[in-house]
């Protein structure tokens, strides 16, 4: 994800809005993936701006008979402007 977020900001004009649904994984040992928060973090550090972290839907995981977040995690690209500072993620919203 770093890698395609890194090429998108060469075509990507100033303030364009980007959205992706993802979903938490529970690995075999159920240590719990965060998805979202981790794209969102990805994200951050590439220059994008993390507008929210949307709860889409939840699902039963199969193999250990949880539920798991699907998650819209909004972006925006603020352009080549330089930084002045890390911005914040935000955290999941429940809806």
């Amino acid at each position: 994800m770093t890698r395609h977020l890194s090429d998108l900001r060469s075509l990507l004009r100033p303030g364009a809005q980007l959205a992706y649904v993802v979903g938490d994984q529970a690995s075999y040992l159920r240590i719990m993936i965060r998805t979202g928060q981790l794209l969102a973090e990805i994200a951050d550090s590439q220059g994008f701006e993390v507008v929210g972290i949307d709860l889409f839907r939840t699902r039963l995981a199969t193999a250990t008979r949880e539920q798991l977040r699907e998650e819209v995690v909004l972006l925006r690209w603020v352009g080549n402007k330089a930084r002045t500072s890390k911005g914040s993620v935000p955290e999941p919203v429940e809806k």
